[in-house]
């Protein structure tokens, strides 16, 4: 997530990773994933977009000092010799609040997966992060996928521009 309660007051780019268990399978037990993110806003709303695991963009409100909700789609990208986008593209619409300040948040949020016209499916996710001025990092707690137990993550990013300080 590496979003911070605070909307970005102007316009910011963040560039960072994230270290996870590969559920996949394959050769590597982790995944390595690279992120990058665009942010705009005046300081109440933000629009944003970024690119890890599929491109997402997304809107955070800010309700009032410390609480945000933020929400997104993301279209993942088609990985692997199983995926078939023949029956529709698939989609992750997520909303979450964002609670924190000084320094430290706490992000709650649900995911609905699937194609259009298809199945959907619900996931979960529970982000801690600590945050300064020009850095956030997180620790993320996913799950839900059908009985495949809970993904632990490590993320970071380097913020650059206008993005909220921390007091």
């Amino acid at each position: 997530m590496l979003r911070p309660p605070e909307p970005a007051r102007g316009a910011g780019f963040s560039l960072g990773a994230t270290l996870m268990p590969n559920p996949f399978g394959g050769q590597s037990p982790v995944l390595l994933l690279p992120y990058l993110a665009y942010a705009e806003g005046d300081g109440t709303l933000e629009y944003n977009l970024s690119l890890q695991w599929g491109l997402r963009g997304g809107v955070k409100v800010g309700l009032a000092p410390g609480v945000a909700l933020d929400a997104g789609l993301t279209l993942p990208p088609a990985l692997g010799e199983g995926a078939d986008w023949s029956r529709g593209v698939p989609v992750v619409l997520d909303g979450g609040v964002i609670l924190g300040g000084g320094g430290s948040y706490l992000s709650p949020r649900l995911h609905l997966l699937g194609v259009p016209g298809e199945g959907w499916g619900l996931a979960y996710q529970l982000s801690a992060g600590v945050y300064g001025g020009e850095w956030v990092g997180e620790v993320g707690l996913l799950g839900g996928f059908g009985g495949s137990g809970v993904l632990l993550s490590l993320s970071a990013a380097w913020r650059l521009g206008t993005a909220p300080e921390a007091p």
